[in-house]
C-alpha cells in the first residue's frame, strides 16, 4: 500500500480538512490530492476515509454568462469547454473520457477526446455529452439525449 508523503508526515488529514472546510460534515481521515474547490448554497457531507483525487490535470473552461443547473457534473481528463451564454439543464453529465473500454482490458484507460459546447447552446435536463461531442453555436438539445460526436 502506498502512503502519500504528507500522510507520513502527519499533514494529510489536516490539509484535507482545510480544503474541505466548506463541507457541512467531514468524516475521519479524509485525503485530498490536487486542488478541490467547494462552494455554493447546498450541503456537502463527506464520510470516513474519502479520497478526492484532482491530480489528473484536466481542464474545464466555462466562459461568460454560462448557467449550470443543479445535479450536473463535468469531468475532464483532457478538456471540456462551455461557450459563452450556454445553458446546461439539471442532471446533465459531460465527460471527455469513458474511463474504461467497453470491450477488452477494462483496467486500461482510453484516450480522452475534448468536448466542446459552443456559445449560446441550450442543453436539456438529463442529457449526456460523451467524449468527442461538439455542439455548434446556438444548438438546442432535447432533454435525455446522448451525444457522442459533432
Amino acid at each position: 500500500m502506498r502512503v502519500p508523503l504528507m500522510m507520513m508526515l502527519g499533514l494529510g488529514p489536516a490539509v484535507a480538512r482545510l480544503k474541505l472546510r466548506r463541507c457541512e460534515a467531514v468524516g475521519a481521515t479524509p485525503t485530498v490530492w490536487g486542488r478541490v474547490w467547494i462552494h455554493g448554497e447546498g450541503e456537502i457531507q463527506v464520510g470516513n476515509r474519502v479520497l478526492f483525487d484532482a491530480r489528473r490535470g484536466g481542464r474545464i473552461v466555462i466562459e461568460d454568462d454560462v448557467t449550470i443547473e443543479g445535479g450536473s457534473s463535468i469531468e475532464a481528463q483532457s478538456c471540456v469547454t462551455l461557450g459563452a451564454r450556454s445553458h446546461l439543464g439539471m442532471w446533465c453529465k459531460l465527460m471527455d473520457n469513458m474511463y474504461h473500454p467497453v470491450r477488452g482490458n477494462r483496467h486500461e484507460r482510453p484516450r480522452s477526446v475534448p468536448l466542446v459546447v459552443e456559445e449560446g447552446v441550450t442543453v436539456g435536463s438529463r442529457t449526456i455529452l460523451l467524449p468527442g461531442a461538439h455542439l455548434q453555436k446556438g444548438a438546442s438539445v432535447a432533454s435525455g439525449t446522448v451525444i457522442s460526436r459533432r
